[in-house]
């Protein structure tokens, strides 16, 4: 069975806030959202691969005219990634920087979730398939199945929430692989996990200018996929994919690399797969 990747880009620039400039260590520019979109919709056409962007709903309407731009060229699926960035577990790393992030509470999620639900309902006429948790979590969602009926409840088919180990830290290994929340009640929703590194952590522990190395390191993790023939979510930032490389040609290389060795498909394309061949 050929390998899969799945790109989800995850939207989510909110200046003064998101990222935080202290983590990063240097500034990242305002307007980074502007130049990833226009950007991206012209190397996706360019190299003719599918993606899936995962926008915050605070961001849908200041980013109209390229979202509908992204959805006409019939290569991007829009999905959400919250509607403000906040993380809806906690976080507990066990890590350099020992992160704690605690998780909103429980009566503050559901307006999260449903809020881009409606406004990319009535925005762009879409139904959202699907969500990105900011930050990621061990485990997924899967010992929140609270959260997980507020997913289900809006609608949503497939969550985007487990990319990290058992030190709730990265890299997340390839046993990892998508599977259906049946255990906590949710037969029909499907965790597609995000394996590896995520680029803004690889990209801060080893220099956010060094593409080439980095790009040598996503090479070998499609040939992993190819080889193993898994399925791998791929996460990549608005704000990272123009840092330090405007024009996107460091990404635009991967989905070259890529689209010769995988199957590259959106991700609810991917959920639409499975449910196929369960059937």
């Amino acid at each position: 069975m050929p390998g899969t990747m799945l790109i989800g880009y995850d939207v989510e620039r909110i200046p003064g806030r998101v990222p935080g400039e202290k983590w990063v260590g240097q500034p990242v520019p305002e307007n980074a959202t502007d130049l990833f979109l226009d950007r991206v919709l012209k190397i996706h056409r360019e190299v003719g691969v599918p993606a899936t962007i995962f926008i915050l709903g605070c961001k849908v309407e200041r980013h109209l005219a390229q979202l509908e731009a992204c959805l006409a060229s019939g290569l991007f699926e829009i999905a959400q990634h919250t509607h403000d960035h906040f993380p809806l577990k906690t976080v507990l790393e066990e890590s350099p920087d020992n992160v704690y992030l605690p998780g909103l509470p429980f009566d503050r999620i559901e307006e999260q979730l449903a809020r881009p639900v409606e406004l990319l309902r009535k925005h762009l006429g879409i139904h959202c398939r699907g969500i990105t948790a900011p930050y990621s979590y061990y485990r997924g969602l899967g010992d929140r199945p609270d959260i997980l009926q507020l997913v289900a409840r809006h609608g949503m088919s497939y969550v985007r929430s487990y990319g990290r180990n058992s030190h709730d830290y990265f890299p997340l290994g390839w046993e990892v692989q998508p599977f259906r929340y049946a255990r906590q009640g949710f037969p029909d929703l499907l965790e597609i996990p995000m394996q590896g590194w995520i680029d803004a952590q690889w990209r801060r522990a080893h220099g956010w200018q060094n593409w080439p190395v980095y790009h040598k390191y996503l090479k070998t993790q499609v040939d992993r996929v190819a080889v193993g023939g898994w399925c791998w979510s791929h996460c990549q930032h608005d704000w990272t994919s123009v840092f330090y490389d405007e024009p996107l040609a460091w990404t635009q290389k991967l989905l070259e690399y890529a689209a010769k060795r995988l199957t590259l498909l959106t991700h609810y394309s991917y959920y639409q797969q499975i449910a196929k061949a369960a059937e």
